[in-house]
């Protein structure tokens, strides 16, 4: 090694080692500044002017020119001005520059996001060779696009190395040189793209920029919720559970701390440069992602807007099969995230599909562009309401619920108001007749002159909002109704086009116990049978719960069984897992927990269990109703483990829960007695959880079996259960032995005395 490129090495050292010694400082003058972040408000504050130009959207294309002619025809449709493109060393003379000068030619606002490659940018803290290249490539954009571009943005999502490549040396030394290569030219900068909502990030790459006098103009962020699922939450990861409601850490405050530490280092604006849900991800949590996308695209939209605090939201990306406006057609995904490098549209144009989303989107754009926001409340209650106004004075309601809330919409508004008002679902579609209630899709109402509107205090206490809506379905046509009364509160799930109070007094208790008893399934410490409320075709299957011994004192502090049954089910509906239809629950108002309650359920009938399948197989049949054994295992499995995959642990999975039916060759699943069931408890499902459902299914069936059925449902998983599964199901067998043999003797005690 030559004596300069030593002295080089050394500097380069130095330089890194000067580098993390400030950023360490950095973080710590940070954390000065917590106090003051998280005094800002996470409630909206009314008066805010949204710009006309508030919503963009990221856009990328492929080696079909053809491609590019959707994108300008589906910005055309969108009436969307304002894009944003990724462009790296292989952009120039490809398909990214051509569409990049397509879009410039058509009259788009580009926003231009400039970074190196993932092995370039690993080096770039170091190698000059790399800082050369980097520095060539800057100038060559630069001399090309200068009076064309708007904003420059510099980097890509810096604290997600395993995606971008970049660490805190490598960043900086990027953002440097293109400060240097910018000043031959008059530039609009921004950075440093920082992903999610990690402001200690922020805060020293802005820091360490204003050292060196190069303070980006435009301060951007990537301001996913996505980790808390939906727009309105307050983040839990921030500092655990137990400090949630302390921070107060929502849409809101986040968008405020951000644009706040960005404006205290100087700079002019903030962008949120990126935002989309994953359809495949939602699909964990309901049957339609399509439309679970397009409701949270229009809340998050509507909550950005409101608060303030965002300059621009670039919404994206436009064309991809998994979080696209646009479905592309093809499942694959690439390698690096499209957040950090939205490189190119796979599928071809020819499958390209709008999704609900589109449509969702076009119309709330087209919304916000001029409006001012006069009032906007995100309540704890599960209510969200918020008004604004366009330029020709006309008044904008949007109104929703968090998932699985609802609220009669006549306890907002008048019957008056709401016949002169213009009311649309969040596609633009026009509605003839108000909704009877509101829900987790956003409602749309206008009037020319504002109505009479409930306060931010008003809206915010509401007792009204009812939690845990049935999935509404076709064939049932069903709709909830609260009951409370001085003897019992509950719902009461009734069809539609029914008289509502014949319906509810005929599932009321003293109706239920009163009605034609069919068969008692069960009477030991609950009692389980079916009644028949209007002749044979209308079976229903009722659960009284009573607490006794232990549970008297335990249950005092739970929700009462049918609740919690009720509950579980309409959640488990929501998320495509099958249970029989709830009908109704009904709970005493005082100690609810300990005195008796009822939980009412659809009988399906012909119904048949796993009991009764492994106890065929155990008796060496290899075939059950025609199903051979394998693809029995299968398909259970299968359906276990997708109610795994929905965040469900059963908890109570023995063989005589798992129920089914079979209509010509289609086996059905439903699982019952679902009281125990844990949704959402963990943030992931463990091997552990999975062990939970797995040792009891497979409780009754020989080790054999036990074996095929292991193994069916490892198939249905990216990652196989560990080999030590035997350990865990031999452990609950030595458990339930045990139980067996101290019942046996309580039992032989009580018979002497």
């Amino acid at each position: 090694m030559s004596k300069a490129a030593a002295i080089s090495g050394n500097n380069s050292k130095a330089l890194a080692w000067n580098i993390w010694t400030r950023a360490g400082l950095d973080v710590l003058n940070a954390l000065t500044h917590v106090p003051s972040w998280m005094r800002l408000s996470h409630e909206i504050q009314p008066g805010h002017q949204v710009a006309d130009d508030f919503i963009g959207v990221n856009i990328a294309t492929s080696n079909e020119t053809a491609c590019d002619d959707e994108v300008i025809r589906y910005l055309d449709d969108l009436a969307i001005r304002y894009v944003r493109m990724d462009y790296s060393y292989c952009s120039p003379r490809g398909d990214a520059q051509r569409l990049l000068n397509r879009v410039l030619e058509h009259g788009c606002d580009v926003m231009l996001d400039l970074f190196a490659p993932v092995q370039e940018a690993k080096v770039l803290g170091t190698d000059k060779q790399a800082q050369q290249r980097w520095r060539e490539f800057l100038l060559q954009v630069f001399s090309e696009y200068s009076s064309s571009i708007s904003v420059f943005e510099i980097g890509n999502t810096p604290n997600r190395g395993k995606w971008s490549g970049f660490d805190g040396v490598s960043y900086l030394r990027a953002w440097n040189i293109a400060a240097e290569v910018a000043e031959s030219f008059e530039l609009k900068l921004a950075g440093p793209n920082i992903s999610d909502f990690e402001p200690l990030y922020n805060f020293a790459y802005l820091k360490a920029m204003k050292r060196t006098h190069s303070v980006p103009n435009i301060h951007t962020d990537n301001l996913f919720v996505e980790r808390v699922i939906q727009p309105e939450a307050y983040d839990h990861r921030v500092a655990g559970k137990r400090a949630t409601r302390k921070l107060n850490l929502n849409l809101v405050k986040k968008a405020r701390i951000i644009n706040r530490l960005g404006k205290t280092l100087g700079c002019d604006k903030t962008f949120c440069t990126y935002k989309c849900w994953s359809r495949k991800r939602l699909s964990r949590w309901t049957t339609d992602p399509e439309q679970k996308n397009a409701n949270y695209l229009s809340r998050y939209l509507f909550i950005a807007a409101a608060s303030g605090a965002l300059d621009r939201v670039y919404w994206g990306p436009l064309i991809c099969n998994r979080d696209g406006l646009v479905d592309c057609g093809d499942e694959n995904y690439p390698h690096i995230d499209n957040v950090s490098f939205y490189k190119e549209v796979r599928g071809n144009v020819a499958n390209f599909k709008t999704t609900k989303g589109y449509d969702a989107f076009k119309y709330i754009a087209s919304l916000l562009r001029g409006v001012s926001c006069k009032q906007g409340v995100t309540a704890d209650n599960g209510l969200n309401h918020f008004v604004f106004e366009n330029a020709q004075g006309k008044s904008l309601h949007a109104i929703w619920c968090l998932d699985g809330y609802s609220l009669l919409l006549n306890s907002l508004y008048s019957q008056q108001d709401l016949d002169r008002a213009s009311i649309n679902t969040v596609y633009g579609q026009h509605s003839n007749q108000a909704p009877v209630k509101i829900t987790e899709q956003p409602l749309i109402l206008q009037w020319d002159s504002a109505p009479d509107c409930m306060s931010v205090e008003q809206i915010s206490r509401s007792e009204y909002v009812v939690r845990y809506e049935v999935l509404e379905d076709k064939s049932s046509d069903l709709q909830q109704v609260k009951v409370e009364n001085h003897f019992w509160r509950g719902m009461v799930a009734v069809p539609k086009q029914a008289d509502v109070e014949q319906e509810i007094a005929k599932m009321m208790p003293a109706s239920l116990t009163a009605a034609q008893e069919l068969i008692v399934l069960r009477d030991t410490r609950n009692r389980l049978w079916n009644v028949s409320l209007d002749g044979n075709d209308n079976i229903h299957t009722v659960k009284l719960n009573r607490a006794k011994g232990i549970k008297k004192f335990s249950y005092r502090f739970l929700d009462s069984k049918g609740k919690r049954h009720w509950d579980n089910a309409t959640e488990m509906l929501r998320r495509g897992v099958n249970t029989p239809q709830p009908s109704a629950y009904f709970e005493r108002p005082d100690n609810s927990g300990i005195r008796e309650n009822y939980y009412v359920c659809q009988f399906i009938s012909n119904a048949f269990s796993a009991r009764d399948v492994f106890a065929a197989f155990n008796a060496g049949e290899l075939t059950y109703r025609g199903i051979i054994k394998e693809d029995m295992f299968d398909l259970m499995a299968a359906f276990i483990a997708n109610m795994h995959s929905h965040n469900i642990v059963h908890r109570d999975l023995s063989s005589g829960n798992l129920m089914m039916t079979l209509d010509g060759a289609e086996l059905q699943f439903y699982v019952i007695d679902i009281g125990r069931a844990a949704i959402d408890k963990v943030t992931t499902i463990q091997p552990k959880h999975r062990f939970v459902d797995l040792k009891r299914i497979c409780y009754k069936l020989a080790w054999d079996d036990r074996a095929l059925f292991i193994n069916a449902y490892n198939r249905c998983l990216n990652e196989p259960l560990p080999s030590s599964w035997k350990l865990s199901l031999k452990s609950y067998d030595w458990k339930l032995s045990c139980k067996r043999a101290l019942k046996a003797k309580i039992k032989k005690l009580k018979g002497k005395i």
